[in-house]
């Protein structure tokens, strides 16, 4: 194996165990309050963009419009999402957090932080360039 090769392979690798590791930390905080890693992500989009439609929430997140209406679903059921039609198109629903489901989101927040927090045993520089090499690493990527 040349040496670009293996470099590469070592940039991949070490990806995919941060990559694994985040997930890990994601799964773990939305258990811990009895939904699912994707429900999670759900209350984090509405809480950022209330009133959206169904069809962008599974744009914003990559998922297909029947696999979205099924966890929707599921959330409206446990009293964590509302569908609201709009006044604009009557036929039109839009998604919002209910209280129980912004209490949600904040008690599985500050379980997510409690869970990173141990990351600020890193140095200020060492954040920053982490930061920097991660922005450094998306416009390579992007511009390729």
């Amino acid at each position: 194996m040349d040496d670009n090769h293996s470099k590469l392979q070592q940039i991949l690798n070490t990806h995919r165990e941060i990559n694994k590791a985040f997930l890990h930390l994601l799964h773990k905080a939305a258990t811990q309050h009895g939904i699912s890693p994707v429900q999670l992500i759900v209350l984090g989009k509405l809480s950022e963009h209330p009133n959206i439609r169904l069809s962008d929430l599974a744009d914003r997140m990559s998922i297909g419009n029947s696999t979205m209406s099924g966890i929707i679903d599921r959330m409206v059921k446990a009293g964590y999402v509302s569908r609201e039609r709009t006044e604009a198109d009557r036929r039109a629903m839009t998604l919002n957090l209910t209280d129980k489901g912004w209490e949600l989101r904040e008690a599985t927040e500050e379980t997510r932080i409690a869970m990173l927090e141990p990351l600020l045993q890193l140095s200020d520089q060492d954040l920053l360039e982490w930061h920097r090499l991660q922005k450094e690493i998306i416009r390579i990527i992007k511009t390729s």
